[in-house]
């Protein structure tokens, strides 16, 4: 529901990027770090804290990870950095564009081959792909590095945008979807670890809103884009609109990765990464032993334990098997006594128990470890996931019922549903300004999401007696006005409570989360959407029509169909009443994200990189950053890994 979160310019002061410790010659996060767990009013630690500082010392920092740190070593605050950001820049804009337009297109793409209905089951399939994608690629991010995984999410955005663009059926469209959401999952996500990587507690909030700010003004030109290449009214001008970011994205995104990649060899030559991490110290030493290599067969079996393919996998298919039905039950024949979906949501159960049961007891590296979950990581898990599911119970299908329940034309039409993103993106900003300037977060998200009931309210009234174009503009406002402030204060709470090592990890189960609660109520919008859509059709005006099935089928295939079938008034009153159930089961879950909203822990946000170590931000200068010091600080470090191996008999 929010705007994806890509890069901004990293705000100055004493919290530019780059990491800075108080003992350099001891480069292990976990080992030297003192961790602090702050509570509501200050920074004692409890005994739950200490036992998850005991539980932070024993894990060895990830490849990734250090390489990210390793980077500003090379940087430094030369003009190298400015070109990174830059490109990244260049590419929070292009992807603003995409996604505030092609967003739009989908409805068109199936109406365009008579199948509207199967709107839903792409929502609920993309939705399931995008959670369990985000923990892969928080593995890709960390086992590999942060531009390995921008590349990949480019090469799969590409070919998921050609196969819908070409499309010559449904399948097509729902096909390329699900291969551009993985491509989607990783640009996007990707750039929110980056932002958290280098940014310190007090700023994450704002760079995280301030990163979104391009959406606003590709908001008010994405309808003359949309109109112009007829995408709503021609057979073929949707496909122009995803074709042409098959160009774009690529040529923007290119700069950036050339430049990490750039870094991360640089940093490997010069011994960067020694600094940044012991463990990759000590790797070095005894590689330059006579250590055996792996064989390839071995390499691709560790990295497949390391990422929990078996884990992502049973997950994956076990929520496809237990939502899907709900998005076919009207179409399959006998509805949920059809033995398919039957069997669907059986196999889902089976597969879901035997996920749980191999996280626990069998995974040696799992998606969902128990450390990170701390009690604010929990509440924040638990305000997203039903801010996901509430919202995508009365917008999975809120474009479908503006578009033919609401006289607006296409340009319109497309401002009216970009409200909730430059909401967003805009009042993100604000928010952000407050986390900086109080430190802190709990109340400012605990009045945002009471805002946010507000306007699901509104939105229930838009189809239960008043559905002026005041009521249906205000509801946006103010869902976008507490969204806003949810979504930053989520992400900064979630990524507060955990150390830089699991950060990844943490913001990837905090989105599998959401993206699963998503899913869910992308799933029953679809069983709603799908059964009484037809019924108050056949209601309302099944006499004009004789009854004939064919001629409601048509007017219920198509949002095309439906806008121009008569009588227009009688029409309306079908969709309002059919979606009537959705919106007020929105308004009534929506009450449990404040629920959870009153137990996070009100962590202090100052210069720190997160609440459980003493990791303070600060970008390093050029005398630091020189290759003969950078160099000479790895031989070192290199020597005391040495000594160290020597000691434990492993030289």
């Amino acid at each position: 529901m929010a705007a994806s979160r890509l890069s901004a310019e990293v705000p100055t002061l004493d919290a530019r990027p780059g990491f800075s410790r108080a003992d350099t010659d001891l480069p292990d996060t976990h080992k030297d770090a003192k961790t602090v767990l702050p509570d509501t009013e200050n920074h004692s630690s409890t005994q739950d804290d200490r036992s998850d500082k005991e539980s932070i010392g024993s894990i060895e920092k990830y490849p990734g990870v250090a390489k990210i740190e390793a980077l500003y070593m090379v940087f430094g605050k030369g003009a190298k950095l400015w070109v990174l950001w830059v490109s990244i820049g260049l590419l929070a804009c292009a992807y603003a564009l995409s996604s505030n337009t092609t967003y739009l297109y989908t409805a068109f793409a199936t109406s365009a081959y008579g199948e509207h209905t199967v709107l839903g089951t792409i929502s609920v399939i993309t939705s399931i792909m995008s959670g369990v994608a985000k923990p892969f690629i928080a593995k890709l991010a960390d086992l590999w590095s942060r531009p390995v995984a921008i590349a990949f999410g480019v090469i799969f955005y590409t070919i998921g945008y050609i196969v819908i663009a070409a499309s010559k059926s449904v399948g097509d469209v729902a096909g390329g979807q699900v291969i551009s959401t993985l491509g989607d999952t990783a640009l996007s996500f990707t750039q929110t670890i980056l932002l958290g990587d280098i940014t310190s507690l007090q700023y994450r909030g704002l760079v995280n809103a301030l990163v979104s700010v391009p959406y606003i003004p590709f908001a008010f030109v994405a309808g003359d884009i949309a109109e112009g290449i007829g995408a709503y009214t021609t057979v073929n001008g949707w496909r122009w609109g995803y074709g042409m970011f098959c160009i774009i994205i690529p040529a923007v995104v290119t700069p950036s990765v050339l430049i990490l990649l750039w870094a991360d060899r640089r940093a490997k030559k010069l011994g960067a990464l020694s600094l940044a991490s012991s463990t990759y110290a000590r790797e070095r030493v005894l590689a330059n032993v006579n250590a055996p290599r792996k064989t390839y067969t071995a390499i691709l079996i560790d990295y497949a334990r390391k990422i929990d393919a078996v884990g992502l996998l049973l997950l994956g298919f076990a929520f496809g098997c237990i939502l899907t039905p709900f998005t076919l039950s009207t179409t399959a024949i006998g509805g949920y006594k059809n033995p398919s979906l039957i069997a669907l949501l059986v196999v889902g159960g089976i597969l879901f128990i035997a996920t749980i049961v191999w996280e626990w007891k069998f995974a040696s590296h799992p998606i969902m470890p128990l450390r990170i979950f701390n009690r604010t990581f929990i509440c924040a898990v638990g305000i997203d996931f039903m801010y996901y599911f509430s919202g995508y119970l009365s917008d999975a299908y809120w474009s479908s019922w503006l578009w033919v329940a609401r006289d607006y034309d296409s340009k319109d039409y497309t401002y009216i549903l970009n409200i909730l993103t430059v909401g967003l993106c805009g009042l993100a900003v604000p928010a952000g300004l407050i986390q900086r300037y109080t430190h802190r977060f709990k109340y400012l998200q605990i009045s945002g999401l009471c805002f946010r009931i507000i306007g699901m309210g509104l939105n229930y009234l838009s189809v239960a007696g008043n559905g002026s174009n005041a009521v249906i503009v205000s509801s946006r406002v103010m869902i976008s006005l507490g969204g806003a402030i949810s979504v930053i204060s989520s992400q900064v709470a979630s990524q507060a409570s955990v150390p830089h090592n699991d950060l990844a990890l943490a913001a990837s189960i905090l989105a599998l989360w959401t993206s699963i609660g998503g899913a869910i109520g992308s799933a029953i919008a679809a069983s709603v959407w799908n059964r009484r859509v037809p019924q108050m059709l056949e209601l309302y005006v099944g006499e004009y029509y004789n009854h004939n099935a064919t001629a409601l089928a048509e007017i219920f295939g198509s949002i095309y169909v439906a806008r121009a079938a008569e009588p227009r008034e009688l029409i309306v009153k079908a969709y309002d009443e059919a979606v009537k159930p959705l919106y007020l089961a929105a308004l009534l879950t929506s009450f449990v994200s404040l629920i959870f909203g009153a137990f996070t822990k009100n962590y202090v946000l100052d210069d720190r990189h997160n609440a459980v170590e003493d990791t303070v931000i600060s970008m390093k200068s050029e005398d630091e950053t020189a290759p003969e010091v950078v160099a000479a600080k790895a031989r070192e470090a290199e020597a005391k890994a040495a000594e160290k191996l020597h000691a434990e008999g492993r030289l």
